[in-house]
């Protein structure tokens, strides 16, 4: 049901989202009220129609805004996921507990801390990771851990619920960060763990990331360890 909702909300990805908190809440009590009163039938599958709610009313949200194709990738990820979240607060009948990455998906910014050019060198090195080293590399900075109680089951929940290097020979891994929560971690699967051990993943931690974290250098913490992680993963 999942790729069902994946597949009617693919066609929205060359639209630009520009959107503010007040927005997707508006959005989410829009959803979740049309989601309420909509009278089922007795052949309605109820996850198929809640997607299609949420399609349609996000594709009336998303067409008022002009084109932007060079971000649309992070931009999309990003609304989808606080649009999930907060319907996944407010809303008790919404089904979906998980938002759905776009494919080729490198950096997911909820919390936005990099200018364009920061992205695309991000987005840039960790496709050479992905394409040449068969390891995929998902960086996600975020302003809240919720659902989870702690970063550590945060990061592993969103490394499972993505599917992070499922058809990769390396599998995958993610890098999770917070500078509101003052927060990092770095999740591997089974497979990727004999490429990014838990010793090189301190290593990174420790002598990369919370240094250049502590000087407010979001970007060299993640652009450095991403060098790191594309030489010890070839």
């Amino acid at each position: 049901m999942k790729n069902i909702k994946f597949l009617i909300l693919l066609y929205l990805v060359f639209v630009n989202i520009n959107s503010n908190a007040q927005t997707i809440t508006d959005l989410s009590i829009k959803i979740c009220d049309s989601i309420k009163t909509h009278k089922y039938v007795e052949s309605d599958t109820i996850e198929l129609k809640q997607a299609e709610i949420y399609s349609k009313l996000l594709s009336e949200y998303l067409l008022k805004k002009e084109p932007k194709a060079k971000s649309f990738k992070n931009d999309y990820n990003s609304l989808n996921y606080k649009l999930t979240r907060e319907l996944n607060k407010t809303c008790e009948t919404y089904k979906f507990k998980n938002s759905v990455l776009l494919p080729f998906s490198n950096l997911v910014e909820i919390d936005s801390l990099f200018s364009n050019e920061q992205s695309e060198n991000i987005n840039k090195i960790a496709k050479e990771i992905r394409n040449k080293n068969q390891i995929q590399i998902v960086i996600l900075s975020i302003d809240e851990l919720y659902p989870s109680e702690n970063i550590d089951e945060f990061s592993f929940n969103k490394l499972i619920d993505w599917k992070v290097g499922g058809v990769y020979e390396k599998s995958g891994v993610i890098i999770v960060f917070s500078k509101k929560l003052r927060l990092a971690r770095i999740s591997t699967t089974y497979i990727s763990k004999k490429y990014l051990t838990d010793e090189s993943c301190d290593k990174i931690m420790h002598e990369i990331m919370i240094p250049n974290f502590k000087n407010e250098n979001y970007y060299d913490g993640i652009y450095k360890s991403l060098v790191y992680i594309k030489n010890i993963t070839k």
